[in-house]
């Protein structure tokens, strides 16, 4: 379990983050929703240290890793950037390097191994010696994710790993993540924009707000009147066969307003 207790995020004298309490457990995926600048992304680095804590403690798995190192922590929480910066390097150095954060500078034969276990299941064979900078942005997202995953951490950690995306491998990604969280015993906490798939997907949904959680609920007991609160416009919120769908506050124009319902289909025959 990762346990955060009484989390505060500082710079300077502006407040990031105040007063992050939640109880987080091993296997499920956890999705943090919120309006731009909640805090989402500054959550997820104060968990691996790239900014500092003002106060509180995390304990994982009753271990205080509040004053753990970033490199001691690269050993239990693996983290995957929103943006990752361009490089020379190719899928194959990316893999060994990642992997080296688990098990020091040499890898030994488990290590390739795992390395090869993970380029198959990930179908990364054609990519192994291509500069990651001539893939597509999909291409490059499941290579990242392979390379957190690499880690074997038991926290992992993903900024927004379908942004920029088309819905296919919007899709895929999230059904990697969802297994991989399962199969792995992880704690995977993921920020996500995309209200739909954060609750089709999601075990548990953080809702941050003016730099606090303001709810920490399962997925499926959402309503429509936490997700309004949480971004302050209207919200229509129902699910059909397993799936759910959301609608925000708007107006139609004349085009589209006979063509436009909210109401859910009746599919009686």
């Amino acid at each position: 379990m990762l346990e955060i207790k009484d989390l505060n995020v500082k710079l300077k004298k502006e407040t990031l983050l105040e007063d992050i309490n939640l109880k987080l457990l091993s296997g499920e995926l956890n999705i943090i929703i919120g309006p731009n600048g909640a805090g989402k992304s500054t959550f997820l680095k104060s968990l691996i240290k790239i900014v500092d804590i003002y106060k509180g403690e995390i304990f994982l798995d009753n271990r205080n890793l509040t004053k753990s190192s970033i490199n001691e922590l690269s050993k239990d929480i693996a983290y995957m950037a929103q943006f990752n910066q361009n490089s020379n390097l190719n899928t194959i150095d990316v893999l060994e390097i990642s992997r080296r954060k688990h098990s020091g500078f040499t890898l030994k034969n488990r290590d390739h191994d795992l390395i090869e276990e993970i380029i198959k299941e990930f179908e990364l064979q054609k990519f192994l010696h291509r500069n990651i900078d001539t893939l597509s942005g999909g291409e490059r997202q499941k290579i990242f994710l392979a390379a957190a995953i690499i880690q074997e951490p038991k926290v992992l950690l993903l900024d927004e790993p379908i942004s920029h995306l088309d819905p296919k491998n919007q899709i895929e990604m999230l059904e990697i993540i969802k297994r991989k969280t399962k199969e792995n015993n992880f704690i995977t906490i993921t920020v996500l924009h995309d209200l739909q798939n954060a609750l089709h997907y999601a075990n548990k949904i953080i809702m941050l707000k003016n730099k606090r959680v303001i709810d920490f609920q399962d997925s499926i007991n959402v309503d429509e009147k936490m997700v309004s609160k949480l971004f302050e416009i209207p919200c229509k919120l129902f699910w059909q066969e397993g799936h759910p769908f959301s609608f925000f506050g708007h107006s139609h124009d004349e085009l589209h307003k006979n063509r436009h319902s909210h109401k859910k289909e009746n599919n009686d025959t």
